[in-house]
């Protein structure tokens, strides 16, 4: 059996962009706290369907759920190649906690909007590349909305309710007849 497929790769993001033009690259976490990732260990990007080891150089901050990375031998050409790609990392390598809230796993979560008028219970997050729709049904009809770090008012776990900033009339275009 190959060494890569003894390991158990858990994935913690993607990388979002190229940052610069020295081979820095942005990690987006998708729900694991950015601190777990560290200065020399080791990250898996899948490459020609193979998980392929970077070594972390240098890590910065760009903010809450991002971090800017410099990993060993990765120039700008090299970066742009990853732009997109998922990232993982082995779970014998980190204390990851799998019983943390990922902002997707909303299931049956009161929906608000920017108002506090309650929208409708969620009943599941679609996940797409670059913008999450959240689904609820209203008047037996689906509505789809928009769901990402910028429309985000308020997730509160204990309470079971997502807050979001919803555009004027978007619901409106599901359910008026």
């Amino acid at each position: 059996m190959a060494f890569f497929m003894q390991k158990k790769f858990k994935e913690i993001g993607h990388f979002s962009r190229v940052h610069g033009y020295k081979g820095k690259i942005v990690i987006s976490f998708n729900s694991e706290d950015p601190s777990i990732l560290k200065k020399n260990s080791t990250i898996w990007i899948e490459e020609f369907g193979i998980p392929s080891p970077y070594k972390i150089k240098e890590i910065q901050s760009l903010n809450k759920d991002k971090r800017i990375l410099s990993l060993l031998n990765l120039d700008n050409k090299k970066a742009e190649a990853l732009k997109n790609k998922k990232v993982f990392v082995d779970t014998n390598d980190y204390n990851l906690n799998d019983d943390i809230f990922n902002k997707n796993s909303i299931d049956n979560y009161e929906l608000y909007n920017q108002d506090n008028e309650l929208v409708g219970l969620i009943n599941s997050i679609i996940e797409i590349q670059h913008n999450n729709l959240v689904q609820i049904f209203i008047k037996d009809k689906e509505v789809l909305i928009p769901y990402n770090d910028k429309n985000i008012l308020a997730l509160d776990h204990s309470k079971k309710l997502l807050k979001l900033n919803i555009a004027d009339g978007l619901i409106e275009l599901y359910v008026d007849d």
